[in-house]
């Protein structure tokens, strides 16, 4: 697809390593969903196809990294994905109708509502970990890529 959402679920995993006091067995899985968040981003830098972030997603993902690894790495992803050449920071009045529709369509946050409505106005490919959202954008017809479940090889073959 020629554009892709981010969500901050796939953007707080790619930098982020999942803690060691998770049961082991959710702990590998998010330790491989970490790897793949991680490929993903790095390739999206070189990739044709142009990453659309929602305004509300570079907050969030503001918000995560300062809460569980200090300011100074949050104001650096912050600064990365602000200046990344073919990441684009897209501002809520640019589809906030649009997400008011999702929201009364499937009953979703107020912050979902937003990334789903950039997903389906612009039709891109949503790349999450959030399993709920995934669903409310099938809803939608919106394309999903839930990363847990998604191999490498298929997200990579979906942003090329």
């Amino acid at each position: 697809m020629e554009k892709v959402v981010l969500d901050s679920s796939v953007i707080v995993k790619s930098i982020l390593k999942p803690g060691r006091w998770l049961p082991n067995a959710v702990y590998e899985r998010e330790l491989e969903t970490h790897r793949k968040a991680k490929t993903l981003v790095k390739i999206l830098r070189s990739s044709p196809a142009t990453a659309l972030i929602p305004y509300p997603v570079l907050v969030e993902v503001a918000a995560v990294i300062t809460r569980l690894a200090g300011r100074k790495l949050a104001e650096k992803v912050v600064e990365s994905l602000r200046t990344t050449k073919n990441y684009a920071i897209v501002h809520e009045e640019d589809y906030r109708d649009k997400a008011l529709q999702v929201a009364l369509k499937t009953g979703s946050s107020g912050f979902d509502a937003y990334i789903l409505a950039l997903a389906w106005d612009r039709d891109a490919l949503l790349i999450t970990d959030d399993e709920p959202m995934s669903k409310h954008a099938e809803t939608l017809g919106v394309h999903v890529a839930l990363l847990r479940y998604a191999s490498l090889e298929d997200l990579i073959q979906k942003i090329r």
